[in-house]
């Protein structure tokens, strides 16, 4: 998991070359005002969701939370 953070693989890889072919593509016939993107030709491509510090440790402690509350507890 963490290395597919710092070098993505599969299909969303995949995804994002063919989106960087085609804006190669569209830019070098001059029929656009603005350059076009590689997620301009990706359909579902969302950019992810950066959080702040603070709402990171909100999360962070709701999941420990979860967490002590499960450890706490017994099968039966």
């Amino acid at each position: 998991m963490a290395y597919h953070t710092v070098e993505p693989f599969g299909s969303v890889r995949d995804d994002y070359r063919a989106g960087l072919i085609s804006a190669a593509v569209a830019n070098s016939s001059g029929n656009y005002k603005k350059a076009l993107q590689p997620t301009d030709f990706i359909h579902i491509y969302q950019q992810p969701k950066q959080l702040s510090l603070i709402d990171r440790r909100k999360a962070q402690e709701s999941q420990m939370a979860l967490f002590k509350s499960l450890a706490g507890k017994t099968n039966g």
